[in-house]
């Protein structure tokens, strides 16, 4: 399954590459069945391309993983999850702090593997 990541500096890319799958930005054209790797923005909003993004291919879309900074934004980690689950109906798959870890990117790999 294709991985799409939506990365301002380069930590949702990142983990994208880590799973080992095709991967690309939401900013490219998208014709398949996919999981989305998006962040927050602010505090706990979610990003504007990842709104568009979801707007227009919300039903390709299987599952997502969002990321954020514990260390910065304890306060609002990772609420950009709740928010896409409510006005998505999507399902997070993970939330992750920064690039995430070994034990963040089997999980992710596992609920890829279940979809």
């Amino acid at each position: 399954m294709l991985v799409v990541y939506d990365s301002r500096f380069g930590a949702g890319k990142a983990f994208a590459e880590k799973l080992g799958r095709p991967s690309q930005s939401v900013s490219e054209p998208l014709n398949e069945e996919c999981v989305l790797i998006t962040r927050n923005e602010g505090f706990g909003q979610i990003t504007q391309i990842t709104r568009a993004f979801l707007d227009e291919h919300k039903d390709l879309v299987r599952g997502f993983v969002v990321n954020g900074s514990m260390e910065r934004h304890a306060e609002s980690y990772c609420f950009a999850a709740d928010k896409i689950e409510k006005e998505y109906g999507l399902t997070c798959l993970r939330k992750i702090n920064g690039q995430g870890t070994d034990e963040d990117v089997e999980a992710v790999k596992a609920a890829i593997e279940n979809l």
